[in-house]
């Protein structure tokens, strides 16, 4: 045991740059991607002009919850500077809120309130002009409603006082906490579906580290290539360790230190990135980690020359990015056909879970490969 244990350092010691440069690759790398995502999410914003032609506690409103919205990027211009951007094409569409706006709203109108002006490289002038729409039409419907309520409290000759913002304002409230629909967009979300606020991510930071994380597995167990070479074939013949326990042993050394590795990264990604980190997470990533190894280490030993193993590796890792939902959401063909989360040990990942399979099949297989490897030898 010393003596693999001595060996494996002595390898590792000769090799530490390049050890360093992986084990530190997937960290380094999902965080500079999750930034540069971000970045792109705020460069690609919808520019839209807004004109207020009277400024009113409605129009303000309406200003807010345009402004609340991630993928849009509201501009407060004058008329004549919102039409010349259009023209430009620096402003994807304008709405003119008229002087009548709030007049308008309180008695119970929404036609012909508001002015909208696109060009013809406006691509989403029409999800934005129905998004205005539905803004204008709750205004009118909780108006309309906190009328209604006047009306009984007359027609019941209640002695409770009516009053129109306190209505409005309940009716706000009750729409947030008894919301039907929201649509949104996510980049830094460690949920794998739908959020409280139904908030679907469509980049998912563990995804993203499960990429990287797989494809550096690969790349550092290609030693197993490196110590099965015929000029060092020789040595196992006449020595007392065969070349499967040696392997064993560097498989077990390699997994110690790439568990802690993750360990140490995910506590970072949780502190830089604002990502939270359950113990279901936790679990899910130490098994996640065996299951890599194993397959990595499994899938290594089904080659004889490198190029052709990096090759073979980086289509294997799209492969199980694909199938694991980390680059296409696979949650409707999941919810069809329960057998498709097998497909990948990424999507036990994504969802908290342990891959009871993949860790199964894997460990049975490893098995089989040592047992086969002694029985030759002997």
């Amino acid at each position: 045991m010393k003596g693999l244990l001595y060996a494996r350092v002595i390898r590792m010691k000769k090799d530490w740059k390049s050890l360093t440069f992986w084990l530190a690759f997937p960290f380094l790398l999902t965080y500079i991607a999750i930034r540069l995502i971000g970045l792109w999410g705020e460069d690609t914003k919808i520019p839209i002009g807004l004109v207020v032609e009277r400024e009113s506690q409605l129009s303000n409103q309406l200003i807010e919850k345009l402004s609340d919205v991630a993928y849009l990027d509201v501009r407060l211009l004058n008329e004549r500077e919102a039409i010349n951007e259009l023209e430009k094409h620096e402003l994807d569409s304008v709405f003119i809120l008229q002087r009548q706006y709030e007049e308008a709203i309180m008695g119970g109108k929404r036609k012909g309130v508001i002015d909208a002006y696109s060009s013809n490289r406006s691509y989403a002038y029409f999800a934005v002009k129905e998004l205005v729409t539905s803004f204008v039409q709750d205004d009118v419907s909780r108006v309309k409603a906190a009328y209604e309520v006047r009306d009984l409290f007359k027609e019941y000759k209640t002695d409770e006082k009516w009053n129109w913002e306190e209505i409005v304002q309940e009716s706000i409230e009750k729409q947030e906490t008894q919301q039907l629909l929201q649509t949104s967009f996510s980049y830094l979300n460690n949920e794998s579906g739908p959020t409280e606020d139904g908030v679907f991510p469509i980049i998912n930071t563990w995804g993203i580290w499960a990429l990287f994380s797989l494809m550096t597995t690969f790349f550092l167990f290609d030693w197993v290539i490196k110590e099965k070479r015929e000029e060092l074939h020789i040595r196992w013949l006449f020595t007392s360790t065969g070349f499967e326990k040696f392997a064993s042993f560097g498989l077990i050394i390699y997994t110690v230190i790439m568990i802690l590795i993750d360990a140490l990264t995910f506590l970072l990604l949780s502190v830089f990135l604002q990502q939270q980190v359950s113990v279901k997470l936790w679990l899910s990533l130490f098994i996640f980690r065996i299951v890599i190894n194993l397959l990595a280490f499994l899938f290594v030993n089904l080659f004889r020359q490198s190029l052709i193993y990096y090759v073979g590796s980086i289509g294997f890792t799209l492969i199980l990015m694909v199938l694991g939902g980390a680059i296409i959401p696979v949650e409707g063909v999941t919810k069809q056909w329960s057998w498709v989360e097998n497909l990948s040990p990424i999507t036990s990942l994504l969802n908290e879970q342990i891959p009871y399979v993949w860790l199964t099949v894997l460990l049975g297989l490893f098995c089989i490969w040592y047992w086969k490897g002694d029985k030759l030898r002997a």
